[in-house]
């Protein structure tokens, strides 16, 4: 009966005897992203970092919230492959990012919204406010 040893060394393959020295690279995937969390993400190799926030995920879905100008949102089944991923924010940071877009002075229904004061003096269309003039009404009896 011959070993797995002698096999290895029958076909000349080297053979580690020291585990740590084997390096197995596992592609990441969205399933590996959890909600609620920032993250900075290689998708693809050769490309930009991205930040990327995880707003929800379903069953097979994930959403993602891309941290560009637009701020796009795509889905991705949570089997899709990710080239790194790089690190996961802390609450720290995360803070610190948001905090590079909202003061203490905004509120969340402002900045999406606009402020409500705002709104309420341009109720009025410029045409109706000059409705003012002495019209008369004149009715017409046939």
């Amino acid at each position: 009966m011959v070993t797995i040893l002698e096999k290895i060394s029958y076909l000349n393959v080297p053979f580690f005897s020291d585990l740590s020295q084997i390096k197995i690279d596992f592609m990441a995937t969205f399933k590996d992203l959890i909600p609620g969390n920032y993250y900075l993400i290689q998708e693809m190799e050769n490309t930009s970092l991205e930040l990327i926030f995880i707003p929800m995920a379903t069953e097979k879905c994930i959403l993602v919230e891309f941290q560009d100008d637009d701020q796009t949102l795509a889905w991705y089944r949570k089997k899709d492959e990710i080239y790194e991923i790089v690190e996961q924010l802390t609450e720290e940071q995360a803070i610190m990012y948001e905090n590079l877009f909202y003061t203490d002075e905004d509120n969340e229904e402002d900045y999406f919204w606009g402020n409500e004061e705002e709104e309420e003096d341009n109720f009025w269309d410029d045409d109706d406010e000059d409705d003012d003039s002495d019209e008369k009404i004149i009715a017409i009896n046939n």
